[in-house]
């Protein structure tokens, strides 16, 4: 890490901490126009079913809990995406909002989160893959680590080097095993996201997982939702969004194929859930550099009006409706940060050029 980075980090945490314990947060709140700030997590914990997944995939209920608990007894309004929103363009009085989101889909988010947020009289917007929910199959990061929970990181990656059979590729994932231990996984994974080919890349991750007893139909059966499943959330008061056919990178597709990622999960969607679940759409992993225009254009033409990335900020009524802005939440996550985002306060620092919020 360089040193310009963490000098802006430490700046980061000391600002956020100075709004927090000093309660000049509620000073900020009530100075910055109406917001609504969109948190975002995948999976609330169960060991049993997705254990195997990444820390920052998962939280505990009780860090669910806490977080939505400090908001709403400091008066911000726990609601949905699309109904955030809708508020918003009512008019610039009233009270801030959180809505929290969850990506891609997990059977948790209707046994754990639902009675969290019937508790807590809250609701939340959950982007949904249709692929698992037709064809009961996972993407290929599910596999990998599913095959890193029981192999380690580095066997899962030297294992992908023997049965590569495109060269380049294999160099590329080769060069990954280079550097510290601990950052492997992280450097293995995105090289296999952004640097191979997704066909070979998908062919030998399927190979492995299936030579190490994988059940493709039992794992999703585990750890995703079916289609009563989404309608339980629905009929709970949960907002349901799309979030592709294969959770694929769009920026990686042409105009056509991304329409097709887009449109035909948009469609599934509607067709089982109403067109309420045609409102909504996240971009897969969400970063500016994993969706473009021509992925914007898509989501807008198939009828998806809000669409959200994971970079962060707030949103206020003028944004741009198609790159709604979210932070990250997991058991790692420290408060302030997510009140000091939620205030408006890194949005003041924004307004005079310094971007601290990520």
């Amino acid at each position: 890490m360089s040193l310009k980075h963490r000098l802006k980090l430490g700046l980061r945490e000391g600002y956020a901490r100075l709004l927090f314990h000093t309660g000049l947060h509620r000073v900020v709140d009530r100075l910055m126009p109406r917001r609504m700030t969109i948190l975002f997590g995948h999976c609330v914990e169960d060991d049993s079913v997705n254990g195997f997944l990444p820390r920052d995939m998962t939280m505990r209920e009780e860090t669910l809990r806490r977080v939505l608990s400090w908001f709403g007894r400091r008066g911000y309004v726990l609601t949905n995406v699309g109904a955030g929103m809708s508020a918003l363009d009512a008019g610039t009085s009233g009270p801030s909002l959180v809505a929290l989101s969850m990506d891609d889909g997990y059977k948790d988010n209707r046994t754990r989160l639902l009675p969290v947020l019937s508790e807590l009289g809250a609701s939340a917007t959950v982007f949904l893959e249709s692929r698992p929910l037709d064809e009961r199959r996972v993407n290929w990061t599910h596999k990998l680590h599913w095959i890193v929970r029981d192999g380690g990181e580095e066997a899962c990656a030297r294992a992908y080097v023997e049965r590569c059979r495109v060269e380049a590729d294999r160099r590329t994932a080769l060069a990954s095993l280079e550097g510290p231990g601990e950052r492997l996984l992280y450097r293995f994974k995105r090289v296999l996201k952004y640097e191979v080919d997704t066909g070979e890349r998908d062919r030998v991750v399927d190979e492995l997982f299936r030579e190490a007893g994988g059940d493709e139909r039992a794992l999703c059966d585990a750890l995703y939702m079916d289609w009563d499943d989404a309608r339980a959330l629905r009929d709970g008061g949960v907002e349901l969004g799309g979030h592709t056919v294969n959770h694929v990178i769009l920026s990686r597709l042409g105009p056509d194929d991304a329409r097709t990622e887009i449109g035909h999960c948009r469609d599934r969607m509607v067709a089982e859930l109403g067109p309420a679940a045609g409102r909504t759409f996240a971009y897969p992993f969400g970063r500016r550099w994993d969706y473009d225009q021509n992925s914007m254009q898509a989501a807008r033409d198939v009828g998806f009006e809000l669409a959200v990335n994971t970079h962060a900020g707030v949103n206020r009524p003028s944004d741009d409706r198609l790159q709604l802005r979210r932070l990250p939440v997991d058991d790692r996550t420290p408060l302030h940060l997510l009140v000091a985002e939620a205030c408006g306060g890194f949005e003041l620092l924004r307004r005079v050029g310094l971007e601290l919020g990520e």
